[in-house]
């Protein structure tokens, strides 16, 4: 078992990524160097290193306008495990934090969240991510779902505000980049009823955030972008959506596993659950 007498905490740099990306590969989760460079460019990734500069762990925050912020890609190497690491650098992130004044938030597997409650954490939105491993079914998408477009990007801005609790558009813009062949939008006549955007990821896309006015809305650009894609989807749904799920279910997704989204000592989350669907993912919110 490594010590870690000799571990030093840094600023993640681009120099780190491919390390960073290493211990993604370790742990068998489906983030891409793309998405580091998110952390880089619009939040703060921190790195323990040893003595020899070998990266034996990262975490990142990514703060939002409206007064809270994300922690996420909390990562330890297997050399360095059950070693009090990952605890040191939740407690690095919250600092960080509530000392720009924002709200800690997070989306925690059962395991992390027997860690987090102790800490202070309420729970919220229960979350649930749906595979799908094979081609998509032939399913009809409804006519009013299209391709988005330049012109609805203001639209589209303000509607995931509602959704998520502030405007988080350079997020959604580097996301509309990564989903170009299978990012889509509903619309009834000049109103915009919902979206869907995404990114591709180290083993499967990522369908998310979906944005939408009721279930239904959410199926049918669900089912837009899935026929628009060949490899393996994962979607992460907020449990309350009961006819979204059935529909996943229906057309070849199976549950993965559950998430909690938590508060650091706040029992309402922000924005509005009724219209958020899908998460854009538990590392980005």
């Amino acid at each position: 078992m490594a010590s870690t007498d000799s571990l030093v905490e840094t600023a993640l740099g681009a120099s780190d990524l491919a390390d960073a990306q290493a211990l993604v590969e370790q742990a068998g989760w489906n983030q891409s160097a793309a998405d580091w460079r998110i952390f880089l460019e619009l939040g703060q990734g921190i790195a323990v290193k040893d003595a020899d500069g070998r990266l034996a762990a990262t975490a990142a925050t990514l703060p939002y306008p409206s007064g809270f912020g994300w922690i996420s890609m909390v990562l330890v190497a297997k050399a360095f495990r059950r070693r009090g690491i990952a605890t040191r650098l939740l407690e690095h992130c919250v600092a960080a934090l509530r000392a720009a004044g924002m709200v800690p938030i997070l989306d925690a597997t059962p395991a992390g969240r027997k860690v987090y409650k102790p800490l202070g954490f309420c729970d919220g939105w229960p979350i649930q991510r749906w595979r799908r491993r094979g081609a998509a079914p032939s399913v009809e998408a409804a006519p009013q779902v299209r391709a988005l477009e330049d012109g609805d990007w203001q639209a589209l801005l303000q509607l995931d505000s509602a959704a998520f609790g502030c405007n988080r558009g350079p997020l959604l813009s580097r996301l509309r980049e990564r989903s170009k062949g299978f990012a889509c939008v509903a619309r009834e006549g000049a109103r915009l009823r919902g979206f869907l955007l995404g990114r591709e990821g180290r083993i499967a896309t990522q369908l998310g955030p979906i944005v939408a006015d009721d279930e239904d809305t959410a199926a049918a650009l669900a089912a837009w972008a899935g026929a628009r894609l060949e490899l393996p989807v994962i979607v992460d749904a907020l449990e309350r959506h009961d006819g979204f799920s059935r529909w996943l279910a229906a057309n070849g997704f199976e549950k993965e596993r559950p998430y909690t989204r938590m508060a650091l000592g706040r029992e309402e989350l922000f924005g509005d659950p009724r219209r958020m669907v899908a998460i854009a993912g538990p590392e980005l919110g």
